[in-house]
């Protein structure tokens, strides 16, 4: 029996997240005050506009990937510190330390590169918000082979396939995604596993990340069926 048929003995359950988000009384209104912010918000905080985020509706078919690039897009005058921001890909990073000197290192060169940027005061303030998860949900799909678990992912929402390819705890852990630790453990698709957690988020919004696993499973040789 191929893989593709082959039912795995512990199958892969789906969640999604319930969460609050609540909004600090720390903002920033130019480039220099975001800068402080990165330097004292809370890793609550940095985690909500990093990861947490980047899995809102409005940030699927967007241009930014994360809270802090989408809010110096909306400035001209920053020309391309939106770009670097949006460029750092929060699956690779082990801690949140990391993610947050990376952030202020961004953001500082750019202000030292282009002092004229730093105190342009923005039309819409930044807010400093911090996401609460209530708990993670169970949806009503699982899947035991890679048949059932392309279907599953073809329809799960987009809220739940964030949770699994991004925003998983094995990211942090592993460099690695739900998809991919299930399918290598407990399909043996090896190579399978290694392709999917080779996409490249900044290459892609949310949809096209899932479209390109349909693609990676469809060129599996061996049959679905």
């Amino acid at each position: 029996m191929s893989n593709g048929a082959h039912a795995a003995a512990e199958p892969f359950q789906f969640f999604t997240v319930e969460g609050v988000v609540r909004v600090g009384d720390r903002k920033a209104n130019t480039v220099r005050e975001l800068l402080r912010g990165l330097e004292t918000c809370s890793d609550d905080s940095i985690y909500y506009h990093m990861i947490q985020m980047s899995g809102r509706k409005e940030f699927v078919n967007g241009n930014a990937s994360n809270g802090f690039a989408k809010w110096v897009r909306a400035m001209p005058e920053c020309g391309g510190l939106s770009e670097q921001l949006a460029a750092l890909d929060e699956r690779y990073y082990s801690s949140i330390e990391e993610m947050r000197n990376d952030l202020r290192t961004v953001v500082s060169e750019y202000i030292a590169a282009y002092p004229e940027c730093a105190d342009q005061v923005t039309r819409i303030p930044f807010y400093f918000c911090e996401g609460r998860e209530l708990g993670l949900v169970p949806l009503e799909l699982t899947a035991q082979t890679l048949q059932e678990f392309r279907r599953s992912v073809r329809t799960m929402s987009i809220e739940s396939f964030y949770l699994h390819f991004v925003a998983s705890a094995s990211r942090a852990e592993m460099q690695s995604n739900d998809f991919s630790i299930w399918l290598w453990e407990n399909l043996g698709l090896h190579e399978l596993a290694r392709k999917i957690n080779e996409i490249d988020l900044t290459k892609h919004t949310l949809e096209s990340a899932r479209e390109s696993i349909l693609q990676l499973i469809d060129a599996e040789p061996v049959r679905l069926a």
